[in-house]
């Protein structure tokens, strides 16, 4: 039985491809079958048009016949079996039918009506004071049988399409799949192993008695600590790609006030690494129902990406505020930076997309952004200039 692997665009690349592949070959399918029905009901109306041709001239021979040997004005009208049959005069007046169907127009030599197909011929001379004859004969059944034919082969071959695509595809995408597994096998490994080498740099940092050490030896530990705290932040973003399909949100009502002053806090000695200034407007006490982890996540990227791009003895703006009726939240960040192209806005969120190589990361800030905004309702507006800088609001 075909499963569709776990990995999110492995899972829609499947999908996509086989989408594309069945609607172009199920097209391709339908417009043959469409020419060869088109033509075998061409081909049967014609084998059909010569029996009618017979049986309509059999029918105008009686119909000479009963105008020459009429008795006392009474004559009996031809019939024949499988067909019926109506006689109308110059005025295309009905004078006699076998068929209790009304037509309001003979002017075509073909026409079809609900259930039935009606051949029209003149009459010369007009026998019984008839000049048009109009056979009526119900729609061959041969017909149907090649539609119910057609219909099942069609329906057949649709399915084993579906069947084989699935299979096909992921033939073709196993290499792939592998080597994605391989690769989120790695990360995941990776992560794990950062945990304890960071965490016990960032905590031997913390307890030193920097009081006791000399400015040389305080500014290497200072790049020490700028190292671990971007390898820890790392660390965090591949733990929440790799956990966060996994992990269920543990919201609660938090001081997100606190916890932005705790990130800023925390990227304060990476920002003075490189002269940026932090000005910051934070309102106290604002609460929302939001996870903590997510939170951090959220503003650490902001802050990180801010610092990233953002010249050296530039300004990065943070703000945080409610409306008036404490409906809505707002929260913005400004950075003095190399900015982007309205071009590279829309492809903001494509994870893994890095849009200046000369930017150390991943390219995977946007995607876990968008993903977290997406989850708590959040509207995002980024505007931004080339060699002006970035502005990133939120509201929710």
């Amino acid at each position: 039985m075909f499963k569709l692997p776990k990995n999110k665009c492995i899972r829609k690349t499947i999908l996509n491809v086989v989408s594309v592949y069945l609607t172009t070959t199920i097209l391709l399918v339908l417009a043959l079958s469409y020419m060869y029905l088109s033509n075998q009901e061409k081909h049967i109306i014609s084998l059909q048009q010569e029996k009618v041709d017979i049986q309509s001239q059999q029918i105008i021979n009686e119909l000479e016949l009963l105008d020459d040997n009429i008795v006392e004005e009474v004559a009996f009208y031809p019939r024949l079996n499988n067909i019926g049959s109506a006689i109308y005069d110059i005025d295309k007046n009905l004078i006699f039918s076998t068929f209790n169907e009304e037509l309001s127009s003979i002017n075509q030599k073909q026409f079809f009506k609900d259930n039935f197909i009606y051949y029209v011929y003149k009459v010369e001379p007009y026998y019984l004071g008839a000049a048009y004859l109009v056979i009526q004969k119900e729609k061959t059944y041969e017909f149907n049988n090649e539609l119910t034919k057609i219909a099942t082969i069609v329906i057949s071959i649709i399915l084993f399409l579906i069947l084989t695509s699935f299979l096909l595809v992921k033939i073709l995408i196993k290499p792939l799949s592998d080597n994605l597994n391989l690769l989120d096998k790695f990360i995941k490994d990776t992560t794990h192993e950062l945990i304890t080498p960071t965490s016990t740099i960032l905590n031997n940092i913390e307890v030193l008695d920097l009081n006791k050490v000399d400015e040389k030896n305080l500014k290497k530990i200072n790049r020490i600590k700028i190292g671990a705290t971007t390898i820890s932040n790392i660390h965090k973003d591949l733990s929440f790609l790799l956990l966060n399909n996994r992990q269920k949100s543990e919201n609660k009502n938090l001081n997100i006030s606190d916890i932005l002053n705790q990130r800023v806090e925390y990227f304060k000695i990476l920002a003075n690494n490189r002269n940026i200034d932090f000005k910051v407007n934070i309102q106290d006490n604002i609460y929302t129902t939001i996870d903590s982890h997510r939170a951090e996540r959220l503003f650490d990227n902001l802050i990180s990406n801010a610092i990233k791009f953002s010249t050296k003895k530039g300004t990065i703006f943070i703000f945080l505020s409610t409306s008036s009726n404490h409906e809505n939240i707002k929260f913005s960040i400004e950075d003095e930076g190399i900015g982007m192209k309205n071009s590279e806005l829309d492809k903001i969120f494509t994870r893994y997309k890095k849009l200046n190589d000369n930017i150390s990361g991943f390219g995977i800030g946007y995607d876990i952004i968008n993903s977290i905004i997406k989850e708590y309702d959040i509207d995002i507006k980024i505007t931004s200039s080339e060699n002006t800088g970035t502005k990133v609001t939120l509201i929710w």
